[in-house]
């Protein structure tokens, strides 16, 4: 419960969102089978689509760090999150 509301009833959060995205890419299907993950960020013009995108991206860096057992440091997000930013035209 959040705010006296179940989490079903509110409306998506984007730690939650990208939380589930790795929770299914990280738990595959079968033994040798990943499983691709996207997201889908849209909204008008000044709704913060970039900065959620931002958040996404250093959240999926650290948590993806802490699974493997390095201190995710904000040193070793920062060039992931670079070089996925740089990727996007």
């Amino acid at each position: 419960m959040a705010g006296g509301q179940h989490a079903e009833t509110l409306p998506p959060h984007v730690y939650a969102i990208a939380d589930a995205a790795y929770r299914a890419m990280s738990n595959p299907a079968g033994p040798d089978v990943p499983r691709n993950q996207s997201v889908l960020i849209s909204g008008e013009s000044g709704a913060g689509k970039t900065e959620t995108t931002k958040i996404i991206m250093n959240y999926l860096a650290r948590i993806s760090n802490s699974t493997t057992g390095r201190v995710s440091a904000m040193e070793d997000v920062a060039p992931v999150a670079r070089k996925v930013l740089m990727s996007n035209p």
